[in-house]
């Protein structure tokens, strides 16, 4: 059975996560230059982005939260890193900087690791 808990847990930790990183606090002026864009932060949010990137984690929290109820781990682990190498390889065709890869495919790396988290401790 899912547990929903841990599954929506594992999806508001990765969101806070990515303001972490992408935010003031984190890597938001060195990772907009390596990716071209403005580093100057909009004067409305991206609500497309920010939808978009939510129905992400949402599908990468049920494949973790899947997994975990057949103990497959190894299977998570697999599409975690297949996310990370679609980063990756999206990075280098829209010829980001070396960092801003690095960011975009430890910040996949890293959503998978809190929800992974979030099952074994609730």
């Amino acid at each position: 059975m899912i547990n929903w808990l841990a599954l929506a847990t594992g999806v508001i930790a990765a969101f806070l996560l990515g303001y972490l990183v992408y935010g003031p606090l984190g890597f938001q002026k060195r990772w907009a230059e390596g990716t071209r864009i403005d580093p100057t932060p909009p004067d409305t949010p991206p609500l497309a982005a920010i939808a978009a990137q939510i129905v992400f984690l949402i599908l990468l929290a049920a494949v973790i939260a899947v997994t975990e109820t057949t103990n497959s781990l190894s299977v998570a682990l697999l599409a975690i890193l297949a996310v990370a190498a679609q980063a990756v390889s999206v990075g280098a065709w829209a010829q980001k900087s070396n960092f801003a890869i690095t960011v975009d495919a430890g910040y996949a790396l890293g959503c998978g690791v809190v929800m992974i988290l979030a099952h074994a401790i609730l």
